[in-house]
């Protein structure tokens, strides 16, 4: 075999070509061959039926990226071998690996290649093609296939390990959403009784939930502190006017700093200029109290009251009132 390294590279080359098939080779001469460099081992590492496992695992356990990637592409991997791709390999072995279906794997180097495809679509699409996957690796896949991927899985149907997972993910993310959704009621429930109950401060609350874009409860806790109906005060929270919104914050004492977290909200969800959300702020700062609360109280009344008739007042959408006229007499 000294005499092989002395042979010049497209002599090993041609060498190379000629036994990487052949079932009788020299057992020595393939080892050797399949150490050289990439473009003379690739033909022998990926097809030679000489090479065993001991000579597979040891050039995988010090070989090129190259090296892997040929080795990852033969007809049939033990699973010794196909562990040490799976530790050593970059994405594209990985991705070979797991295309390989004739590439054998124990339920943890299984366990390593999932977590590994955490990162790579690749891994995960060729994954999806083999039926060996045990059910905790199907389980952690489901966890973070990509949504192109579970609509291939669920066309594919049939009961696979991993379409199986999938369902089992489904339920749990509904069961999940649920779970949250009523924590958040209940939540928001204490908050707003709290409030009323002068237990927590209403700026507190209301920098609470505008910080965290709940519209929806922060318009519950205003209809609530202005004993006005929920959905009236629900659509000021983005109506196109801020000054309705304006006047039932200052009547109820919503200090400037907390009220700007509302524009702040407002701004992102109608994506409003910077200036405009200066000048709100500022408007806000200079509107009066006395005179927020008189429309406030206003507006008690009018949501109290039966449907407007001809020539009663009725509040526009800018919080303002305005005489309605009557019909003029044929």
């Amino acid at each position: 075999m000294n005499v092989l390294d002395q042979l010049e590279e497209e002599t090993r080359l041609a060498l190379s070509n000629q036994v990487g098939t052949h079932p009788a080779a020299p057992k020595k001469l393939v080892t050797k061959l399949a150490s050289d460099q990439f473009s003379i081992a690739e033909n022998v590492l990926m097809n030679s039926p000489v090479l065993g496992s001991k000579e597979l695992e040891g050039i995988a356990e010090v070989g090129s990226q190259q090296h892997l990637d040929a080795i990852a592409q033969r007809d049939s991997l033990d699973e010794k071998i196909t562990s040490i791709l799976v530790d050593r390999g970059n994405r594209q072995v990985l991705t070979r690996v797991a295309t390989n279906k004739n590439a054998r794997m124990a339920s943890l180097t299984f366990a390593r290649l999932v977590e590994k495809a955490r990162a790579s679509p690749d891994i995960q699409a060729a994954l999806l093609e083999r039926n060996d996957i045990p059910e905790e690796a199907a389980r952690n896949l489901a966890g973070f296939l990509t949504d192109e991927l579970m609509d291939r899985v669920t066309s594919l149907g049939g009961d696979s390990v991993l379409a199986d997972a999938l369902a089992e993910r489904a339920a749990v993310e509904v069961k999940t959403r649920a779970s949250r959704l009523e924590a958040s009621r209940k939540e928001t429930l204490q908050i707003i009784e709290d409030v009323c109950n002068q237990k927590k401060s209403l700026d507190d609350a209301v920098s609470y939930f505008a910080k965290s874009d709940r519209s929806a409860e922060l318009g519950i806790l205003l209809a609530k502190v202005s004993d006005l109906p929920i959905s009236a005060v629900s659509r000021l929270i983005y109506s196109k006017s801020d000054k309705p919104l304006m006047i039932l914050c200052k009547a109820n004492g919503v200090a400037d700093d907390v009220f700007k977290h509302i524009l702040t909200m407002r701004a992102r969800h109608l994506q409003s200029t910077t200036a405009e959300l200066t000048d709100a702020i500022q408007r806000y700062a200079t509107l009066p109290l006395s005179g927020a609360k008189r429309s406030l109280e206003k507006l008690r009344i009018s949501s109290q009251s039966p449907p407007t008739k001809a020539g009663h007042a009725k509040p526009d959408d800018k919080g303002a009132f305005r005489r309605i006229k009557k019909p003029r007499s044929a």
